[in-house]
């Protein structure tokens, strides 16, 4: 058998060259995918989990009796998680209490004599007005009754001068007229102490408009021991600091029998149904982020879980411009720093092994 020539010898296909071929296949494939991926999207190696970390005060100042509370419970809104020596305040609010109850005793015994002086100022008016109409009519009788005698007594006169009618019956005409005149001016002495009756009974009408001005003063008083007792109210109510959330204890600052200080802080809790990533990203990358782009995530914690989420909000400036102490840079020197913006991202699916603060890598797909 001829020995194979050497252009023969460099022809034939070896298993390692076969190998060494498919090996620089998918190294090229994998550059190709690998650069394909970081020109379509932007990467943050630094973002983090967040959620909305309510930090609890007490409103008011007091001995911690009892925190039914503990770190990492589940609590729903509305639970106490902290409870405060309230005594005092209770004895506030009682003591309000009792001044409203004698308030209304006392605007029931105001309401109940105002209805006795109507009552009875009706009663004196109508009497005293009957009693003016009765001399009305008696004055009207005593009128008509001298009139009458009025001209009898001319007529007598006119007889006694032509000596037609006697002394005797002279006189007696002369005394009924007179009679009747008394009688008259006595009915008008009536007429006007009817009606200063009437005028009398009408006054005491007076006295129920101090009632009544009475009746306010003590409303006005009442709106205001109302107020103040709604106010002691609240402030029983701040003896027990409760959950404004359903969540989770993150931490508690104080234990039972320590006092705290009105407006010390004595737990956080938070929602974990409401997380969100946070990443800064460089100023250099932020024209490729816009609002309602794909993001994919992968937690440092948990490598096996796959999230998604979707761009939210882009901050409207540099995190530069929040810093404590701000940097004008006075003296000319300058070194030029890449600056961050931030953005914040919304979980398509929420995850439950998520937490606050937990260290996530973001993939941004690049959009206008």
């Amino acid at each position: 058998m001829p020995a194979p020539t050497p252009l023969a010898r460099r022809r034939r296909v070896t298993p390692r060259v076969i190998l060494g071929t498919l090996a620089v296949t998918v190294a090229v494939a994998f550059g190709a995918f690998w650069l394909y991926d970081r020109l379509s999207h932007v990467y943050v190696l630094d973002a983090r989990a967040a959620s909305e970390m309510v930090l609890l005060s007490s409103r008011v100042a007091g001995w911690v009796i009892d925190v039914p509370a503990r770190e990492g419970a589940a609590v729903e809104a509305g639970d106490a998680l902290l409870l405060i020596d309230d005594r005092q305040a209770r004895l506030s609010r009682d003591e309000l209490s009792a001044g409203l109850a004698s308030l209304d005793a006392r605007s029931a015994a105001v309401e109940a004599r105002m209805a006795m002086v109507r009552s009875r100022t009706v009663s004196h008016v109508e009497a005293a007005e009957s009693a003016l109409l009765a001399a009305q009519s008696e004055l009207a009788v005593a009128r008509s009754i001298l009139e009458t005698l009025e001209a009898e007594w001319r007529r007598a006169e006119a007889l006694r001068e032509r000596n037609l009618l006697s002394v005797q019956e002279w006189a007696a005409q002369r005394n009924a007229f007179r009679n009747a005149e008394e009688g008259e001016r006595q009915r008008v002495a009536e007429i006007r102490a009817a009606e200063a009756e009437v005028a009398a009974a009408r006054a005491e009408g007076a006295e129920v408009q101090v009632l009544e001005a009475d009746l306010e003063r003590l409303r006005s008083e009442r709106v205001e021991l109302e107020i103040a007792r709604e106010r002691a109210t609240a402030e029983l109510d701040d003896h027990i600091v409760k959950s404004p959330i359903t969540g989770v204890v993150d931490e508690i600052f104080i234990d039972s029998g320590e006092y705290v200080a009105q407006g010390q802080r004595v737990m956080v809790v938070h929602d974990p149904e409401r997380l969100w990533i946070k990443a800064n990203i460089k100023e250099t990358d932020i024209r490729h982020v816009a609002v309602g782009r794909p993001v994919t995530l992968t937690v440092d914690a948990y490598p096996d879980m796959a999230l998604t989420a979707t761009v939210a909000r882009v901050g409207g400036a540099a995190r530069s411009e929040f810093a404590l102490l701000p940097n004008p840079n006075p003296s000319g020197n300058f070194t030029k720093i890449t600056q961050r913006v931030e953005v914040t991202m919304t979980l398509d699916t929420a995850d439950s092994r998520l937490r606050p603060g937990l260290m996530v890598e973001a993939k941004i797909a690049k959009g206008d």
